[in-house]
Formats: structure tokens, sequence, C-alpha cells
């Protein structure tokens, strides 16, 4: 068996080309109604109160939730005035939308496959340094398993899936993107931590909170910090860093705004991740039944599955 480990082709990782012993983070859990998501409403401009809160905070990167651009394309006047109040002030920013395919009409409900959720990171000059899209549908919601879509269900079945995670390098280091439903998913972060991301950002836009157990596990695993964001429609937003573990900052208040402000050590964690055994002592080709095709809810026959018809589980 370590023959064939080792048989393996290894994968380099490209060398960060700029990197900071540390970062200062900043999350805006801030609230968002549909009215705010309207077309033709100005959805940069509810985004420059916290952006100057964050810049007061002396923040490198600031991370919005989930939805706030609402229905945009790359090259129109919403995204163009974003890069310019984003380059005014100088830090890193990610903040999420509807991003429509070039060709597409912009209408709701979309056209299915003619757009996707989006998040885009825009660093200190107003440039998209790069996207995540999401990469899991969040469906079901009228099931309490989540599970089936009901029949007549669009929603997030109709967007274009993102293929692999988004990982983008600023000025201060790597970064990983995940996206709500995404960070149900364990492979969702190590797979761009194991491309070199030092700091994840699962952006998120749900009522109930986003749960602090997975970003600290995930944080475990992976040999990264962890950034949570959420709407105030829910809560939960925090910055986890590693090694400890710990919840440096956190807004568990339902319904609450708050910016919450932590500066990570990355140059300790880049020492971890040189040394980390989990990363030296991988076993990928043990590894094989992560990237099959499984049916785990076979292994009970004898129970039946919910259904729309007869709902009662």
């Amino acid at each position: 068996m370590a023959g064939l480990a080792a048989s393996l082709t290894a994968h380099a990782v490209e060398p960060l080309k700029q990197w900071k012993d540390s970062v200062r983070v900043s999350v805006a859990q801030m609230n968002i109604t549909d009215k705010d998501l309207a077309d033709g409403r100005d959805r940069v401009d509810p985004l420059l109160p916290w952006m100057d809160k964050a810049l007061a905070e002396k923040t490198d990167l600031l991370v919005f939730p989930e939805y706030l651009l609402g229905a945009f394309k790359i090259d129109d006047a919403l995204i163009t005035k974003l890069r310019a109040e984003v380059k005014k002030r100088g830090m890193n920013v990610i903040v999420g939308g509807w991003e429509y395919m070039p060709e597409a009409v912009i209408k709701h409900p979309p056209d299915p496959q003619t757009y996707a959720n989006s998040v885009l990171v825009l660093d200190r000059k107003g440039e998209i340094a790069g996207k995540h899209w999401k990469m899991h549908s969040a469906v079901g919601a009228a099931s309490p398993y989540c599970w089936p879509p009901a029949a007549d269900e669009r929603g997030e079945l109709t967007m274009i899936p993102g293929k692999e995670n988004g990982v983008v390098d600023l000025d201060f280091g790597r970064v990983g993107l995940l996206t709500c439903y995404d960070g149900y998913f364990p492979e969702t972060f190590m797979m761009p931590s194991l491309r070199g991301a030092e700091v994840l950002v699962w952006v998120n836009s749900r009522g109930g909170m986003v749960e602090p157990h997975i970003m600290q596990a995930a944080s475990f695993q992976t040999t990264t910090h962890v950034v949570s964001s959420n709407t105030s429609n829910g809560c939960g937003s925090a910055i986890v860093s590693y090694p400890g573990w710990r919840v440096d900052a956190s807004a568990p208040e339902p319904g609450s705004e708050k910016l919450i402000t932590a500066t990570l050590d990355l140059a300790e964690l880049r020492t971890q991740r040189v040394n980390s055994r989990m990363f030296h002592q991988r076993r990928p080709d043990a590894y094989k039944s992560l990237t099959e095709k499984r049916e785990p809810w076979k292994a009970y026959p004898h129970i039946k599955p919910f259904s729309y018809d007869d709902p009662k589980p």
C-alpha cells in the first residue's frame, strides 16, 4: 500500500507571489430585503457605510454576506461603481450576488442555466481578482429533511453550479471561497486548502446561525483560518483562527447588524502548514470512495423515504 501511495503523482501548489505576516479581517453582518435587491436599485450604496466602518478599523479584507449585489452582469454599471468605491478605500472586498451570463436576459424567475450564485473578490485597486460560483444547490425547503426538492421547485436548481472552489491570491496571501450550502460538504473546505488557501471565506445569507462547530472543525482539519458571513436575517458571522480553532470574533445575536474584526496570524499559520502531519500523511490512494457515486441511503430499505404525497416522517 505504501508503494501505491508513493507512486501517485504529486501536484505542486503554486508558491505565493505576495504575502504578509498577518491580515486584519472584518465581516459585515447586515440587513437585506427583497426590496433592496430589486432591479434598478442602487445595491452598492448600502455597502458603503460598512466599507467606511471597516476602513476605520484598518481592515485588509472586508467580507460581506451572500446575495447583496442582487442580479448583475460583470460589465454593468453596478459593478463599475462597486470597483470604483473599493479602489477609493484601498481594501480587499468579498461580496456576492446573482451573476448573469453576458448573453442572458436578467429576469425573474431566470431562465435555467443563465446565471450563477457568484462571489466576487475585489483587490485594493478595485480589480476583480477572482470569483467563486456556488457548487451545491440549496433545495427542498418544504421538506423536514431538505430533500427531495418539490416537484415544482426551481430556485438554485436552475443555476449554473461551480466546478471547484474559487482560490484567489491577494496582497497578504491566498484565500479560498465557498458559499452557504457548500459548507455542509467537508470536501469544499479541504479542496481550497490543498490548493494553498490559507484563509477560507464562507459567505452565507440564511435564517438561523452559521454553525461555529463547522467552522472550528474545518479550521482544524484543513489547517486554515476560517471566516463566515451571514445577513442579519440570521446570525453567526464569525472569525475562527488556527491553531486553537478559537472563535476570535462573532455576531451570534439573531437579527443583529454588526461589524466584527480580528487580526489573523499568517506567519505562524504558514509554519503550521509546512509542518502539518495531516498534509504529509494524506492517503489519497485510500480515499477512492470519495470520488465514486455512492447511495448510502439504500442501506435502509425498510425505511420509507419522505414523500410530499405522504409528508409524515
